[in-house]
């Protein structure tokens, strides 16, 4: 697996979505995926440690959706981040059945000097529950899908009914950390 190649596969998924800083995205003409129009009612909770005080952190998450005809695409973007000054985010991606992709960053960067990736990952799953990496022609294939979302132009709505999304977002979540605890 390639591992630089993947972490530029995560950042441009990102950065096209405008949730990490962008120099080749016209947000003139692009929405950020984190909008107060897009921001749902529920949350993602994380057990932290504060001053030596455990606290439950409670982080936002963004939903959208395409209905088109009988398809639906779905978009969910978890605000994953512990500490302030490093920014985590989930995204989870599903077009109505449809195995769901997920993919997560850990960025570190500011005004696109030497920003960079830490625990990068593209991850499906075709039972909500059991994830596995993908490897690199999956990826881009994926990356693929993205860009042809983005091309379309297609006006995106607040996402309803998202629960299975949401259940799954937690999923990855708990995979994401698991994988990088054995590696």
């Amino acid at each position: 697996m390639n591992k630089d190649l993947l972490e530029q596969i995560v950042k441009h998924i990102f950065a096209n979505l405008l949730v990490i800083p962008s120099s080749y995205v016209n947000k003139d003409i692009s929405k950020s995926l984190m909008t107060k129009e897009y921001l749902l009612n529920d949350h993602l909770s994380f057990d932290c440690n504060d001053e030596d005080k455990n606290i439950v952190k409670q982080n936002n998450i963004w939903g959208c959706q395409i209905s088109t005809d009988n398809n639906e695409f779905k978009i969910l973007l978890g605000d994953c981040t512990i500490d302030k000054y490093v920014p985590e985010y989930c995204l989870l991606v599903q077009l109505k059945d449809s195995p769901a992709y997920g993919v997560y960053i850990t960025y570190i960067g500011s005004d696109f000097k030497e920003d960079f990736v830490t625990e990068p990952l593209i991850a499906c799953t075709l039972n909500s529950t059991d994830w596995l990496e993908c490897n690199t022609y999956l990826q881009a294939t994926f990356l693929a899908g993205m860009e042809q979302i983005k091309e379309l132009g297609l006006s995106w709505n607040k996402c309803s009914d998202y629960k299975s999304q949401l259940d799954m977002m937690k999923s990855f979540i708990k995979y994401h950390a698991s994988y990088y605890a054995e590696s």
